[in-house]
């Protein structure tokens, strides 16, 4: 009698539904970017390795962005916020697709305005190609009509890697912060 409850309790184990799926894109053995070093705004190589033990968000984006990056960014520290005391184990990053313009002291305050905790790093416009390439995202200089100015259509895909630095899931940056917020509650308690 107990081995048929033991055999009953192992195929009741057996039969657990997996977890509900994530919010964002699941993209789990996916490793856009793990190997990259990029400079930091006081010209520190940082690499995504640096961030183990957090659960951390890339983004691509630039200062002078009118739209989606403010916007982003914007979210995204409210997220840490809506996360309460588990905020402090996420790091957002975000990176230039602007190294031109975007001056150190420039990108530092830029994303510092945001939240201070965020990191901005600044490949070199000879390292932005490979950069944007290892993530699989897209950077195009725009020129603007009548004046030398210009824009940068580029990704607005936020990448998410979980504590141990494995890229887990993809989330677009108008994904409601509580569906993510869900997601990395997630990442935040199985890593």
């Amino acid at each position: 009698m107990r081995g048929i409850i033991i055999a009953l309790l192992a195929s009741l184990a057996a039969c657990t539904p997996p977890p509900a799926p994530f919010n964002a894109t699941e993209v789990t053995g996916v490793s856009y970017g793990t190997n990259l070093q990029i400079p930091d705004t006081q010209g520190k190589l940082r690499s995504l390795t640096e961030f183990s033990g957090k659960v951390t968000l890339v983004f691509f984006g630039f200062a002078s962005c009118p739209d989606i990056c403010p916007s982003t960014l914007m979210r995204l520290g409210q997220l840490r916020k809506q996360l309460g005391t588990d905020g402090a184990a996420v790091q957002v990053i975000l990176v230039t697709v602007d190294p031109e313009r975007d001056t150190a002291p420039r990108l530092e305050a830029y994303v510092k305005n945001f939240d201070p905790s965020f990191i901005g790093l600044r490949p070199t416009p000879a390292e932005l190609e490979s950069v944007v390439k290892a993530f699989h995202a897209i950077a195009i200089k725009v020129p603007m009509s009548g004046d030398a100015d210009y824009t940068i259509d580029h990704s607005s895909t936020i990448y998410v890697y979980d504590r141990n630095t494995r890229m887990r899931l993809i989330a677009q940056p108008d994904m409601p912060i509580e569906q993510l917020a869900a997601d990395l509650r997630r990442l935040l308690a199985d890593s």
